[in-house]
């Protein structure tokens, strides 16, 4: 198809920046003051805020126009293009920052020559993750970012609003770059996140209104079902994207991963297995169902399978394609999990040696740390743990993993009496962390009296009553101390949540038989 004609805008400016905002001055600050210096014009749409935003927008220079909120982002964005008076146009969210590193890229590539065929340019966006503060804990997401100011290019969609569609119908095309900005500033609350979800699930129930059928809002349904943990209407809806999707569909590859997650923490496996070869059978260098399918492997047992997957993620070099894609797993969140899988197959060595490479790409990454203490006691390295528990005591986030790994050593060298203070120091530093009362219920499961050990774990149970084991100890002790009616609810309920045990089961047998101590 032949390029439609761009009909370039006569302008001193070469690029206008385009936001529509609404109620949030304390972060649209930052936003500004970063991207603020590498455009032309800022074209700002409020769609009825109550703070300072409006006033915000007006400090820093832009022109702000006013829209009427009605359920429809694409509505809103639209606006704001309308008052672009430069060639190229760049838009971003309220929550995103760029550094002064991209933002020369920025002025480089829309001052730098175009092809005539190109309508738009690709920008990633970073979104942090919780684990650390490290730029390789980020979910990646591209994004055509940069376009010509054409008519004719416009957001669709109410939700998740893209460009991208509008370009390949005019026969354009979109250049990849490495330009990208920062989603820094969201809001992760529950309350946050909750009100996100409702939101986004009303607007997207409209589109479906709008567009029955349509591959890409099945798609986000089903994507923000996923990260609600609501799994079982996340497949329906994955499935169903996937049913009436064109294979060469941006989302496709994307769909197949979350719905393998998705039957995966359904306990679907034979499903998941089944999503997964298809997805593969399409995309055979996707890095994410790749990863996926190790887990797969990890988790039936196919540990030499597992490790070709995961060592095949960590030499690959992949062409690129439009994602959102977790950065760990082309990097430590596929080593740490390849460290796992040696650990299982007795190659301690190499699982050693995959955790530290973790720690150096990502040095406050806890599951390594812990990881790596737990190998170290556990193989009786007394000396090379304690060196380690002291470097990892020197991040913060690692401080009360550092204290009960601490516990654990003294504990395996004999000393229980250091091990069950430094857990009860642990407790008093760190009361909301569950980990250290998981940890005192089982030295005094193994070491204590079982009076204290009945104690503990009953606030272990109540805490976490859904914790199997817990309650499956909680028995024991119970039996123990005579108190066989207790310990027979005990070992229901653990049996209830965990039905494969046949520990529990025996136990439960003698009780009810009349055998129980």
């Amino acid at each position: 198809m032949a390029v439609a004609n761009v009909a370039h805008i006569e302008s001193r400016s070469s690029l206008s920046l385009c936001m529509i905002v609404r109620d949030c001055a304390s972060i649209l600050e930052a936003c500004l003051q970063s991207i603020m210096p590498w455009v032309d014009e800022a074209i700002i749409v409020d769609t009825g805020s109550n703070d300072d935003t409006r006033d915000v927008a007006i400090r820093h220079g832009a022109r702000l126009f006013g829209f009427s909120w009605c359920d429809d982002f694409s509505a809103a964005r639209n606006e704001s293009l309308r008052h672009a008076t430069s060639e190229w146009i760049l838009w971003m969210d309220s929550d995103d920052v760029i550094d002064a590193d991209n933002g020369r890229k920025l002025r480089a590539l829309v001052e730098g020559p175009h092809k005539p065929s190109t309508l738009g340019y690709i920008a990633q966006v970073h979104c942090p993750g919780g684990d650390s503060e490290s730029p390789a804990d980020a979910t990646v997401v591209d994004h055509v970012k940069v376009f010509r100011n054409n008519p004719l290019i416009r957001f669709e969609g109410r939700i998740h609003e893209q460009v991208l569609m509008p370009i390949r119908r005019l026969g354009g095309e979109v250049e990849w770059t490495d330009i990208f900005v920062v989603h820094s500033n969201s809001d992760q609350s529950d309350e946050g996140r909750e009100h996100k979800y409702e939101r986004d699930l009303r607007i997207l129930d409209k589109d479906l209104q709008d567009r029955p059928d349509h591959p890409f809002v099945l798609f986000n349904i089903g994507m923000t079902f996923a990260d609600m943990q609501d799994y079982s209407q996340a497949t329906d809806y994955l499935q169903h994207c996937l049913n009436v999707s064109e294979t060469s569909e941006s989302h496709v590859r994307k769909a197949f991963a979350l719905l393998v997650n998705a039957l995966v923490a359904l306990e679907r496996q034979v499903e998941a297995w089944d999503a997964c070869r298809r997805g593969r059978i399409l995309f055979p260098d996707d890095m994410e169902l790749l990863f996926r399918e190790a887990m797969l492997h990890h988790d039936s047992g196919r540990l030499d399978e597992a490790i070709v997957a995961y060592e095949t993620i960590l030499q690959s070099n992949p062409e690129r394609h439009f994602t959102s894609i977790d950065r760990g797993i082309a990097g430590y969140k596929t080593r740490y999990n390849l460290g796992v899988v040696f650990r299982d197959a007795g190659r301690l060595a190499l699982a050693e040696a995959q955790w530290r490479r973790v720690l150096q790409e990502v040095p406050n990454y806890r599951p390594a740390w812990n990881a790596l203490c737990d190998l170290l006691i556990g193989s009786r390295r007394f000396t090379t743990a304690e060196l380690l528990i002291e470097q990892m005591g020197a991040f913060g986030e690692c401080c009360c993993d550092a204290m009960l790994h601490r516990s654990e050593l003294y504990c395996a060298i004999g000393d229980y009496a250091t091990s069950i203070n430094l857990v009860e120091q642990a407790l008093a530093t760190f009361p909301d962390r569950i980990e250290a009362l998981h940890l005192k219920c089982r030295l005094l499961f193994e070491h204590g009296a079982s009076a204290e050990a009945e104690e503990w774990l009953t606030k272990l149970v109540r805490r976490s009553p859904h914790d199997a084991a817990a309650l499956h100890n909680l028995g024991i002790i119970q039996m123990q101390v005579g108190k066989k009616s207790l310990a027979t609810v005990s070992f229901r309920e653990s049996l209830r949540l965990r039905p494969e045990s046949d520990e529990t089961r025996k136990r439960l047998q003698q009780l009810t038989s009349g055998e129980g101590a």
